[in-house]
């Protein structure tokens, strides 16, 4: 048996009867797609001391789903961390060298990180 398109429910036809508008209807949230898994993501806290991005390279990503997470594979060179404690006498004559970063950057923070530091980035080196 078909069910009619004019079919209301009780609430919405005693309101009709009243003179009222219909009940608006619920729309049920969509659940968020969960993550796909990525070895080596970076995310936007992971980068303190930034010096240079080296290369930006948009990469799509696809979860179990199927549903597309779009960021960019990058590598950025950071400064380099001291160790804990005091250094001994041989290695406060060596300079801390810098050191490269590379991974899968979601677009947003990949954005943030451009706006943040606009004027270090060349913009040469992103292929959006």
């Amino acid at each position: 048996m078909a069910l009619m398109k004019e079919a209301i429910s009780k609430d919405d036809f005693e309101r009709a009867e009243k003179g009222l508008p219909p009940l608006k209807l619920k729309k049920e949230p969509r659940p968020e797609p969960e993550k796909p898994e990525v070895q080596d993501e970076i995310t936007f806290e992971d980068i303190s001391g930034f010096i240079e991005l080296l290369r930006a390279e948009r990469k799509t990503i696809r979860n179990a789903e199927g549903i597309r997470f779009i960021g960019y594979s990058v590598e950025i060179m950071l400064e380099g961390k001291k160790k804990p404690g005091r250094p001994k006498e041989s290695e406060k004559e060596i300079p801390i060298e810098p050191t490269v970063l590379e991974g899968w950057m979601c677009e947003g923070d990949f954005l943030k990180l451009v706006r943040t530091y606009r004027k270090d980035i060349n913009s040469q080196v992103i292929k959006w």
